[in-house]
């Protein structure tokens, strides 16, 4: 994408972001000590990323963020950005229920005319910019403004961890981060802890994205699919098989009955809740028998499927009831 785009062209991006991408291979980082410094201060930090790599001098305070993912990581390390962007408000028309107040302050960029030029204008320095922004170009244009991070790895979605980790080194917040996903982690070895028998269940992850197509996961190795693997929890094989395009697979809303899990996640588009409810074959699904289905927004599927430490604890208290369900 060139740094030049439109709010079609982001619309567009935003969208394969929010069902689309595959589990990062993971995060290697250099430098910095794990002690927390004041802003300015600290040693360089090297983070090897999906581009090549970045080096951070001092602990940056002036931080634009380019997509939900880091957007979300930036503020749940205690740290408001100057300038965002935010694919999941740009996708629904508002801002998602997880998102901090402290972000009112900060600036929306444009999703059209120039965007390194709209960042330089915030005086950043330092940039953390989602895969469906930062390609090559972009990251370039964005790097000669600032230290700039795009994805850790080569896929769609980064694991939450690894960016927390990656940004806990860079601001100098290492304890924070460390704490950060552990007491996540802790919360969600707490669902299968009181719910055992999830382990070996089956969970499909879907969107009716319109009327003729049905969005699904197939990619065990996603990073949406890290929550449920992390529960002891499978795709059904027969969809895993099939493959698909990123890891997701475009189904006719006819072929509904390969959807065997024994929990749903059904995303839909707007309007399109009660025609997946009425899709034929509907009632019959395992999960619908066991009360373990989840209808969720289009704020909601994507944040299922860019995770971040932000929106987990909101999308955990709504899943809650159909992980029960669904381990019966």
């Amino acid at each position: 994408m060139a740094s030049a785009f439109t709010r079609r062209s982001l619309t567009r991006r935003a969208t394969l972001a929010a069902f689309a991408g595959v589990l990062a291979v993971g995060l290697a980082a250099c430098g910095g000590k794990s002690d927390d410094t004041s802003a300015g201060g600290g040693e360089p930090v090297t983070i090897t990323h999906a581009l090549g790599s970045t080096t951070v001098t001092g602990t940056p305070s002036r931080i634009v963020a380019l997509g939900n993912q880091w957007l979300d990581t930036t503020q749940a390390l205690g740290v408001t950005p100057v300038g965002y962007i935010d694919n999941i408000a740009v996708l629904s028309k508002g801002a998602p229920a997880w998102e901090p107040a402290a972000l009112s302050g900060a600036k929306a960029l444009q999703t059209t005319g120039n965007l390194a030029e709209q960042v330089a204008a915030l005086n950043p320095d330092l940039i953390l910019a989602d895969p469906f922004i930062a390609d090559a170009k972009t990251y370039a244009d964005l790097s000669k403004v600032a230290p700039t991070l795009p994805a850790l790895g080569k896929e769609t979605i980064t694991p939450w961890p690894d960016q927390v980790r990656a940004l806990g080194q860079v601001l100098h917040k290492t304890e924070a981060a460390d704490k950060l996903i552990a007491d996540l982690n802790t919360r969600i070895d707490g669902i299968a802890q009181r719910n055992p028998a999830l382990k070996g269940k089956t969970f499909t992850s879907s969107w009716l994205a319109g009327p003729s197509q049905l969005m699904v996961l197939t990619d065990p190795n996603d990073g949406s699919s890290r929550l449920f693997t992390q529960l002891g929890m499978t795709i059904p094989a027969p969809l895993v098989a099939q493959g698909g395009n990123g890891g997701r697979l475009a189904l006719s809303p006819e072929r509904l009955d390969e959807l065997t899990a024994d929990l749903l996640l059904a995303g839909y588009s707007p309007g399109m809740d009660e025609k997946y409810r009425a899709l034929p074959g509907y009632n019959d699904l395992p999960a619908v028998k066991k009360n373990a289905v989840v209808f969720l927004t289009v704020q909601e599927i994507s944040a299922i499927n860019q995770p971040t430490p932000l929106s987990l604890p909101y999308l955990l208290d709504k899943l809650d009831p159909a992980f029960t369900n669904a381990a019966k």
